[in-house]
């Protein structure tokens, strides 16, 4: 009865493979694609009558209308989520342990896990091992989208890499002439060091899951504004006298900036916000934010998204399960260098793991 039970869970999800897949792996293969990878799905049907008939058969236009439309919806989702860029180095190292992780499962799965049901029908352990490969089929049938996600992800970074627009992976698509310039997009150098895919770490949250703030304080400066620690500090110039306006119940929130504006800033006649928010005004005798930065042992984080380490802005950006660093390439000999270092244009680049971003910061901020 329980054998019965996992062959029918076994051809249940066999079932839903096919029934699934032709709709599900267009967003991401060409139809001669989708058709040759349902083939090697079916590990029960591998005939040369059912490959040939299955790829010969003319698709109907209602459904390439729809596999054309998910391709592009898909598309679209996997582009506008996907931020940041990847270096060509990061690219195929991660690539490559993907495809080798993703073929050796389903080899596994298919061939050994089989092989040995087949040959030890009658063994103490056949049983473990049929609910393994049950469990193993459905984890893999699910992986499979997974993979495929993580895989476009993976070109579309890349192609911000370099300065280019991920909708040119649609370039995929198109026969022979598509596949050769995509390809080679994916193996070309980056550009620049600097383009505009690049987007900076969640510097407050980094700092803050990695506990850098024990003793420092994050200041964001935006034109006239600047912001610590998540509160604003609003530029105010009234008839020729600056003063900076901070929300009452933001400061409240954290106590140390609290302390030390109440303490060592002179605090001017108290203004009403909107809805009634209490506000609170300190006079700039021209080094407010100079006294704030130096007293709170700030770490400054300019508009462009650059942090200041050792008196030098650096760029922090994700690479994919590591991190790189850009910089002026004036400023190098003030900045540790961890790796090979990247130079191009006016810029130099490392790569860091989180071990290395942190002793930088702990030793630069």
């Amino acid at each position: 009865m329980i054998f019965s039970f996992l062959n029918f869970l076994q051809k249940l999800v066999i079932c839903a493979l096919y029934r699934t897949l032709p709709i599900l792996s267009t967003a991401f293969f060409s139809p001669l694609q989708k058709e040759l990878f349902l083939v090697i799905i079916n590990k029960k049907i591998l005939t040369d009558a059912f490959i040939l008939g299955r790829i010969g058969k003319k698709m109907n236009l209602r459904f390439l209308i729809i596999s054309v439309a998910i391709s592009l919806l898909v598309t679209a989702i996997v582009i506008y989520s996907t931020h940041g860029r990847i270096s060509r180095k990061r690219y195929w190292k991660i690539e490559a342990t993907m495809v080798v992780g993703f073929v050796s499962y389903w080899f596994f799965t298919f061939f050994i896990l089989a092989f040995f049901l087949k040959n030890f029908s009658h063994s103490s352990f056949f049983y473990s091992l049929h609910v393994l490969h049950t469990l193993l089929f459905i984890i893999g049938f699910f992986g499979t989208f997974v993979f495929l996600y993580k895989h476009w992800q993976l070109q579309i970074l890349r192609l911000h890499d370099m300065n280019k627009s991920g909708w040119y992976c649609l370039l995929s698509y198109i026969p022979i002439y598509g596949f050769y310039d995509f390809f080679v997009m994916l193996l070309r150098k980056r550009s620049c060091l600097m383009n505009e895919f690049d987007e900076p770490i969640d510097y407050y949250s980094f700092f803050e899951k990695n506990k850098l703030l024990k003793d420092k304080k994050l200041i964001t400066r935006d034109g006239v504004y600047f912001y610590i620690s998540g509160i604003k500090f609003e530029y105010k110039n009234l008839n020729g006298h600056v003063q900076y306006e901070v929300s009452k119940m933001s400061l409240e929130n954290d106590k140390t900036v609290e302390e030390y504006c109440k303490k060592n800033l002179q605090q001017t006649e108290n203004a009403t916000g909107y809805a009634g928010e209490y506000r609170i005004s300190f006079l700039d005798e021209g080094n407010l934010f100079e006294q704030l930065k130096n007293d709170l042992h700030g770490i400054v984080i300019s508009e462009g998204g650059f942090i200041t380490l050792n008196d030098v802005p650096v760029f922090v950006r994700d690479n994919y399960l590591q991190y790189e660093i850009v910089y002026k390439t004036k400023d190098s000999s003030r900045i540790k260098n961890f790796s090979q270092v990247e130079e191009l244009q006016d810029y130099s680049c490392q790569s860091l793991t989180k071990a290395q971003l942190l002793d930088l910061i702990k030793q630069g901020a």
